[in-house]
C-alpha cells in the first residue's frame, strides 16, 4: 500500500494526449486532435488543422474524431494556413455541431472567404455527377426490364450554403504574438514563408513544470521564397511535428527568373510564326490560384520591366486566383521589401505593364480567339485537373506554335501530370481527343514547399533536442528518408505515426 501511494505521487498532475487523424502516410487531409487534462477543472479538446482528403474523399465522411469524440465536443480549432488539405473540412465540422473559436491568421482568414466556398461548390457538384450516374443506371435498368438494386442518392459532404456558418467562429492571430487562448493554452504563430497568413503553430499546454510545447511546422516555405517574408526560426519545443513533402528530394539550385525568362523567349519565338489557320502562338501558364498566380505575374511584370522578355500582353482568367490576388494586395507587411514598397506606394506587384483580369464571359472568350500577336495566359487549376485553364489548353494544346509552362506540383491521374511526366501524343480534355503539339515546359522552381535540407537547416534553430520530432504530410518514401535524414544530421529521435495513432506527451 506504500509503494502504491509513492507511484501514485510521482505521476504527473496532468495529461496531454494527441491522436494522428490525417496527413499520416500520405499529403492529405491533416487533421490532429489535442485533449488537455489539467489538475482541476474541465479537459479541453482541441483540433490542431481541419484538413479535407483531397486523394481519398470516403475518409471525410468517416468517423474522423477519436471514439466517443463529437463535433460538439471541440473546443476550439487552430488553422496555420488556407489550403483546403488544412482548412476545407471546417464546414463539415460545423454542419456537425461545432460552436468553438477559430484561430487563424487574418489573411488566412480572408483566402477562406472564397476558398471555402468554392469547396462547398465543389462538393455539390461532385455529388451532382454520382447522382446523374445513379439515375441514368437506373433508367436503363428500367429500360431493359431487369430489377435494379437501389443505391441511394449521395448528399453532398457541404453546401456553399452551410459555408457562412463558420465566418462567425473566425479569431485572428497575428505573428510573433503570444496568445492566452484557454486556461493553460498558449499560442504563438511565426511565419512560415508557404503562402500568405501561412503559420508555424507553437503551442504551450499546461502550466508550470508541466507545461509542454508543441512546435508544428504546418506547411513551410524555401529558404527564399520569392515575395513572402521567409520561414522564422523556432529556438524550442518539447515536441516537434513537421511536414515531409520533400523529404526525398532537393530542389534544383538554379534562378527562377533567369529560367522563367528562358521559357517565355523561346516561347515567344514560336509563338511568333503566325499560323494561317489558328493565327499566333499562346502562352499557357496553369498555376494555382492562391499564391502561384501572383508569384508569376510579379515575375513576369519585373521581368518585363528589366527587358529579358518582351512587353507581352497578359491575361488572368480565373475567378478564384482574382480574388486571392485581391487578398494579397491586402498585406503589404507580409512581404519582402520590393513588394511591399510597391503596395505601399498604390502601385500593383501583380500586374504586369499590358494586363487584364477576365471577369467577364466576353473577355474569356475572345482568349478563345486566334490571336493577332504572341499572349500569355495564367490560370488555375494548376494540375489542368479543371477550371477555365481547360478550355484553353482544348484551345492551344493542338498548336504547334503554342505553350504550356506548368508552374506547380502535378498530382497522379491530372492532365498536367500526363502531360508532363508521360509526353503522350494525345490527351482528352471535356471527352475530346486533341493531338499534343504545343511544346510542354515544366518548373519545379516555384514550390511553395522547403525540401528536406531546408527543413533541416531550419531544425538546427532549435536550442535543444525535443523529446520527439513526428514526421507527417508526407507519402512512405519521403517519410522513411527524412526521418533517416535528420537522425543522422541532428541525432534526433523521430517518430513516423501511422494514421489514428495516440501518444501521450
Amino acid at each position: 500500500m506504500k509503494r502504491e501511494r509513492q507511484k501514485r505521487s510521482a505521476s504527473p498532475s496532468q495529461r496531454i494526449k494527441m491522436h494522428i487523424l490525417g496527413s499520416a502516410g500520405d499529403v492529405s487531409g491533416s487533421l490532429f486532435y489535442f485533449e488537455y487534462s489539467p489538475p482541476e477543472g474541465k479537459v479541453i479538446r482541441f483540433l490542431l488543422e481541419v484538413g479535407l482528403h483531397q486523394e481519398h474523399e470516403e475518409i471525410n465522411r468517416q468517423k474522423r474524431l477519436p471514439k466517443g469524440v463529437d463535433a460538439k465536443d471541440i473546443n476550439f480549432v487552430i488553422i496555420s494556413h488556407a489550403h483546403i488539405d488544412h482548412s476545407g473540412w471546417l464546414p463539415a465540422l460545423v454542419k456537425d455541431g461545432f460552436r468553438g473559436s477559430v484561430y487563424t491568421h487574418p489573411a488566412t482568414k480572408d483566402l477562406l472567404d472564397f476558398l471555402l466556398l468554392d469547396s462547398g461548390r465543389l462538393q455539390e457538384n461532385a455529388a451532382d455527377r454520382v447522382n446523374r450516374f445513379i439515375a441514368r443506371r437506373q433508367k436503363k435498368a428500367q429500360a431493359s426490364g431487369k430489377k435494379s438494386r437501389r443505391i441511394p442518392m449521395s448528399v453532398p459532404l457541404y453546401t456553399p450554403e452551410d459555408v457562412p456558418l463558420c465566418f462567425p467562429l473566425f479569431k485572428s492571430i497575428n505573428y510573433n504574438q503570444l496568445y492566452n487562448i484557454a486556461d493553460g493554452i498558449q499560442l504563438r504563430f511565426t511565419e512560415a514563408g508557404h503562402i500568405l497568413g501561412a503559420a508555424v503553430v507553437t503551442l504551450t499546454i499546461g502550466k508550470g513544470d508541466e507545461a509542454k510545447t508543441v512546435c508544428f511546422t504546418g506547411n513551410v516555405g524555401r529558404a527564399a521564397p520569392p515575395m513572402l517574408k521567409p520561414l522564422v526560426p523556432v529556438k524550442h519545443a518539447d515536441y516537434v511535428i513537421t511536414e515531409s513533402t520533400y523529404g526525398n528530394k532537393l530542389h534544383q539550385k538554379r534562378d527562377r527568373l533567369s529560367t522563367l525568362a528562358e521559357y517565355i523567349n523561346n516561347a515567344y519565338a514560336r509563338a511568333k510564326q503566325k499560323d494561317r489557320a489558328t493565327g499566333c502562338g499562346v502562352i499557357v501558364i496553369p498555376a494555382f490560384a492562391v499564391d502561384r498566380v501572383p508569384t508569376v505575374l510579379h515575375d513576369v511584370q519585373t521581368l518585363a520591366a528589366q527587358g529579358r522578355i518582351p512587353n507581352l500582353a497578359t491575361f488572368l482568367d480565373s475567378r478564384m486566383a482574382i480574388a486571392g490576388a485581391a487578398v494579397y494586395r491586402k498585406y503589404p507587411a507580409l512581404f519582402q521589401d520590393d513588394v511591399r514598397q510597391q503596395l505601399e506606394k498604390g502601385l500593383d506587384p501583380f500586374a504586369p505593364a499590358r494586363y487584364l483580369e477576365c471577369v467577364k464571359p466576353e473577355q474569356t472568350n475572345a482568349l478563345y480567339e486566334n490571336q493577332s500577336e504572341p499572349i500569355i495566359i495564367v490560370g488555375s487549376s494548376g494540375m489542368a485537373a479543371g477550371g477555365k485553364i481547360l478550355r484553353h489548353l482544348e484551345k492551344r494544346l493542338t498548336q504547334k506554335n503554342s505553350t504550356v509552362i506548368f508552374v506547380g506540383y502535378q498530382g497522379t491521374g491530372a492532365l498536367g501530370y500526363d502531360l508532363v511526366n508521360k509526353k503522350p501524343k494525345q490527351v482528352r480534355v471535356h471527352g475530346r481527343v486533341l493531338p499534343v503539339r504545343a511544346t510542354i515546359e515544366y518548373m519545379s522552381d516555384y514550390s511553395g514547399h522547403a525540401d528536406y535540407e531546408e527543413i533541416i537547416d531550419w531544425l538546427r534553430h532549435f536550442e535543444n533536442k525535443p523529446r520527439k520530432t513526428f514526421l507527417v504530410h508526407g507519402d512512405g518514401g519521403a517519410l522513411e528518408a527524412f526521418k533517416g535524414h535528420i537522425e543522422k544530421a541532428l541525432g534526433w529521435s523521430v517518430v513516423v505515426p501511422q494514421r489514428r495513432q495516440c501518444f501521450e506527451l
